[in-house]
């Protein structure tokens, strides 16, 4: 017998547990720290400039031909792209598990085959390929309490010292800037100009020209015999300052005259581009969104960021400081510590448990010893596999204290009753123990381990979700096991003494009730062991309350979170200038920032995550009190968010206001709720593709099982189309090349070339004063050179007409698409929502049809996959508990008893109105080890007595008298543990409770019901059995 070793050398099983618990203390010092382990999607990001070019511009000459190429590309799942004013941005998100690296290569490769194809002015620039992620990792907000110091001077430091230095760090995906950098601006006056006659094609090239780093070699360089002296030549290149800018010379008069810049242009520095500005709590700021690069840990680059800007703010000049808007690591420390502190309060309910049921403190030490154990040796193993910390491997540990306390109670709860009623000594009572739940104990673990172990093989998010979970599990279970052959036998033996039951208090009380129970329920068990027919109608009706709950159960995928921070994205009517756009944002950040639970505001104006860049946009970050200071349910961010939701568009109704929280994986989309993209089939008719959204908009938001739903998306932006009349211009000699750059040059604005403030290297752009371009009117005031030199007036070859077309146009697996966000309300989970929408979409007509992205694609992808797991679980348990006995048919009864713990799984999903979530699905799965082991204690011992020769009926009943006690209490040691995840608040409350109440019921039912319906199914599988046997051997 195994454990008899140990039971010989008691020091070498104590010492063994000691290097376990060193080797763990040791490997938990050493282990990261994530909210999750590696699970988001790799995301490779292509980045391009089009000065000037407008979005249908940018769709069709940029998009498409890198979205050409680039897709199908190697384990890709889905391609999004974003086309606007002057730039595009595609994103390419590939399967969870494939390697950054490897994928960002495969995607430069396929871009660089089109870059052939793209317009000259893009590749100009440089196509950027990147690693960079839709995970924010946090927002920091720069700014000038007293104002000394401007905010282009601000912009620029910040990008020249803190942006670039930030950048270097390991783990950082990219950083946006909402800021502009400074730029030598040269604004044409194209009155003096057209006097002067003189295209901005001229201006352009003198700038060219004049404005250039020669390298003009060295004097008396080798190959040289005479010269003892090398001199290397310099002269000024670049024109760095505004004065000598000015003096450009343009134009060289026949008579000696010069033209000069400063003669037809204002030149001053100024910014690159002045369509965004922040503010934090209406302070004028820098703001930088730091986004982390896919597979990097955020907690320790987030340490990084703060450890570099904590070294720069003491370069930083005076009246400069920063803060952190948000910081997404807050959410991670405040979810670990909060089930740190589920970890540790289940490790006090369990021993409280222990205590109540073995009513002495020595044998309350052995399972306690135990747990320490056991979950000391899992770290090591962890840090083995390169696993981390985070909301799923605690999970499995918060879990798995419930479970490996039961192999310890097993035999301890045994050697006392052998000791009690037998008046055996310890170690006798030990070694009897050991013989008779040896084989049990293993059973039991192996089966635990059977189930989970398959379902760690699973591939894609879902499979990367179980496995660490799994595997955590699965090594504490062992890791029990192994206790409860050495460790737990060997404290029995050598610390237990002889301990009568107390006649008197409140334990003789218990005792008394526990026996009564336990009297009750021989005798309801006996009632119905001998009529099998019964026994059969109870399994079938179990089948059929199973089948029933889960046909009405509703699916999700993982519940959303309190992140601590919301968005409010702020769109005004299309065409809105950014001053009226400034004046929205002005009103609604004072009723924000009195908002209960509100701790501060930031606001970006000019640019969404949501809607891209323009004047009319605006987004701003809601930074929320500590989960400490919102205990209130009320003061819950999705409270929060539907109170201001309800209250504010009727202050406002002059602007579009909508509210997002972010996900609940980051890095999967950038908000949470359901990503609906409606797709065009039909070619780039952009007006019909708003209308089909406006109606589906309709639908949505009638729809009960959606609280809102909401789109950016719309093709009604005012532009003018310019019909040129080419009869005109052909007989004027004006070629339209000629046309083109005038307009680009005057109207847009023309990057020349580049020049050196300090240390960054700033663009030379080149447009006219705002007065030639503020209305229609301004075209008459341009003038287009003809080839013979003339200057010919814009408007005399031009008709304006006024079209509406999209500001931003998205593409979705290069079909034009709309993206739809939908938020179902609190009690409709998002796998009802998801149906409700795809019943509705079914209508649409052929043209158009529609994809999920995001996380509602990983759900829509996941759904069915809980079939799958039960399968996989009862196919493995059943074919090890074959291996295990030596039967066929034994261990039927064994899974025919997970029924009963399904069912109370499902009903107390039903009851709570919580979803089928990924994490409901990881503690179905664990109920059903669980409900088997408490179903082998039972029918391993009606077994050993049925091969005495004793009947079914009393086998069964000698079982459940003998093992209630023992199953009881494990039950109730799990039970409770669980309980600080079903009344969990604070950050990551919803993802405690959705694996919490699945466990909790199913556990609180199986055992309830499970201890009457065990031993009936084990006298119906054994009698039906032993029936077909006879019969067989009859023949």
């Amino acid at each position: 017998m195994f454990s008899e070793f140990f039971l010989e050398r008691p020091r070498f099983a104590i010492v063994l547990s000691i290097v376990m618990c060193i080797a763990g203390a040791v490997a938990l010092t050493a282990l990261p720290i994530a909210l999750y382990p590696e699970i988001t999607p790799p995301v490779v990001t292509v980045s391009a400039m089009y000065p000037g070019a407008n979005a249908d511009v940018v769709a069709k000459t940029v998009a498409i031909p890198i979205e050409k190429e680039v897709n199908g590309v190697e384990d890709m799942l889905y391609m999004e792209s974003s086309s606007e004013d002057s730039s595009y941005t595609l994103t390419v998100t590939f399967k969870t598990g494939v390697d950054p690296d490897i994928a960002q290569v495969k995607v430069q490769n396929r871009v660089q085959i089109a870059s052939a194809s793209l317009p000259q002015e893009v590749t100009r620039q440089g196509v950027t390929v990147s690693r960079e992620s839709t995970n924010m990792l946090g927002v920091i907000s720069f700014t000038s309490p007293k104002g000394t110091i401007s905010k282009l001077e601000l912009a620029d430091y910040i990008k020249d010292n803190v942006k670039e230095a930030l950048a270097r760090l390991n783990g950082i995906g990219g950083i946006s800037i909402y800021a502009s950098s400074s730029s030598m601006r040269v604004w044409l006056n194209a009155d003096r100009m057209a006097s002067l006659n003189i295209p901005v094609a001229e201006v352009t090239a003198a700038i060219a020209s004049q404005n250039y780093q020669p390298t003009l070699g060295k004097l008396g360089a080798a190959p040289n015999e005479q010269s003892r002296i090398v001199y290397a030549l310099k002269t000024q290149g670049r024109i760095n300052e505004v004065e000598d800018f000015r003096e450009i010379v343009i134009r060289t008069a026949d008579h000696g005259g010069l033209v000069k810049l400063k003669d037809i242009a204002q030149v001053e520095y100024g910014e690159e581009s002045y369509g965004i500005t922040g503010y934090d709590n209406n302070v004028p700021a820098v703001t930088l969104m730091i986004k982390l690069s896919s597979g990097a840990n955020a907690l320790e680059t987030m340490e990084r960021v703060k450890n570099e800007l904590r070294r720069l703010e003491a370069y930083f000049p005076e009246d400069l400081s920063y803060k952190f808007n948000y910081d997404s690591t807050d959410y991670i420390h405040a979810s670990v510590e909060e089930v740190v502190m589920t970890l540790a309060m289940t490790f006090f309910l369990v021993i409280l448990v222990c205590y109540l049921f073995l009513q002495d403190v020595r044998t309350t030490l052995v399972p306690t010893l135990t747990i320490p154990v056991s979950l000391l040796s899992t770290f090591a193993v962890m840090l083995a596999l390169g696993y981390s910390i985070n909301m799923f491997t605690l999970f499995g540990l918060v879990l798995a204290i419930g479970v490996v306390v039961d192999d310890a109670i097993v035999v301890v709860e045994r050697v006392m009753h052998l000791m009690t009623v037998e008046k055996m000594n310890a170690l006798a009572a030990t070694r009897r123990t050991m013989k008779e739940v040896s084989a049990a104990l293993v059973a039991t673990a192996f089966v635990l381990v059977a189930i989970f172990l398959p379902i760690a093989c699973m591939s894609g998010i879902t499979g990367r979700i179980y496995q660490q979970f799994a595997i955590t599990i699965c090594t504490a279970i062992v890791f029990s096991a192994l206790n409860a052959l050495t460790l737990s036998p060997v404290l029995c033996a050598y610390m237990l003494k002889p301990f009568e039951p107390p006649r008197h208090g409140p334990f003789a009380w218990f005792n008394a009730l526990l026996n009564r129970v336990t009297s009750s329920y021989a005798r309801v068990t006996a009632l119905f062991a001998r009529k099998i027919g019964i026994i059969a109608l109870l399994f079938a009706l179990i089948l059929g309350l199973n089948g029933f709950l889960f046909k009405v159960s509703e699916t999700s995928f993982i519940p959303g979170e309190d992140q601590g921070m919301f968005i409010v994205n702020i769109l005004l009517p299309e065409g809105a200038s950014i001053n009226r756009t400034k004046e929205v944002v002005d009103k609604i950040i004072p009723q924000l920032n009195k908002e209960e639970g509100v701790r501060g505001t930031l606001s970006v104006i000019g640019i969404s995550m949501l809607a891209g860049r323009s004047e009319n946009v605006a987004m701003i970050f809601v930074d929320l009190e500590n989960w400490s200071k919102r205990k209130k349910p009320e003061l819950y961010s999705s409270n929060i968010v539907n109170k201001i939701r309800s209250d504010l568009p009727r202050t406002l109704p002059e602007a579009e206001l909508q509210f997002f929280e972010m996900p609940a994986i980051p890095g999967l989309g950038n908000q949470n709720g359901l990503d609906f993209r409606l797709q065009s089939l039909n070619g780039t008719d952009y007006e019909k593709l708003d209308d089909q959204t406006r109606k589906m908009l309709g639908l949505f938001n009638r729809e009960p099982s959606i609280l809102y739903a909401f789109t950016t998306f719309t093709s009604q932006t005012p532009n003018l189309f310019l019909i040129i009349n080419r009869d005109k211009a052909e007989s004027l000699n004006v070629p339209l090349s000629n046309l083109y750059s005038t307009l680009e040059s005057y109207l847009g604005s023309t990057y020349v070339n580049d020049i050196n403030i300090g240390t960054q290297v700033n663009k030379v752009v080149v447009q006219s004063s705002w007065e030639y371009r503020k209305d229609t009117d301004s075209l008459n005031s341009l003038y287009v050179p003809s080839s013979d030199g003339k200057m010919i007036p814009l408007g005399s070859l031009l008709d304006v007409r006024k079209v509406l077309s999209p500001r931003v146009i998205t593409r979705y697996n290069q079909y034009p698409s709309a993206t739809i966000t939908a938020v179902p309300p609190p009690a409709v989970s998002s796998g009802a929502a998801m149906a409700a929408l795809e019943q509705l979409a079914a209508a649409m007509p052929k043209t158009f049809s529609f994809e999920w992205s995001g996380m509602s694609y990983q759900e829509k992808n996941n759904q069915g996959q809980l079939a799958v797991l039960i399968l996989l679980a009862v196919t493995f348990a059943y074919l090890f508990l074959v291996a295990q006995y030596e039967s066929w048919t034994l261990p039927i009864s064994v899974l025919m008893s997970v029924s009963v713990a399904t069912m109370g799984a499902l009903a107390g999903l039903y009851l709570t109105g919580l979803p089928l979530s990924i994490y409901a699905q990881l503690g179905v799965v664990l109920l059903i080890g669980l409900a088997s082991k408490n179903a082998i204690l039972i029918v391993e011992f009606a077994r050993e007595e049925r091969l005495k020769r004793k009947s079914i009926v009393s086998s069964a009943l000698f079982a459940l008298r003998e093992r209630f006690r023992a199953v009881l209490m494990t039950a109730f040691t799990f039970v409770l543990g669980v309980w600080p995840m079903i009344v969990a608040t604070g950050a990551g409350a919803n993802s405690r409770r959705a694996i919490g109440v699945p466990v909790f019921y199913g556990m609180l039912i199986g055992t309830a019901v499970g201890l009457f319906i065990i031993p009936l199914l084990y006298v119906l599988v054994q009698t039906l059995t032993e029936m077909f046997s006879k019969r067989a051997g009859a023949k």
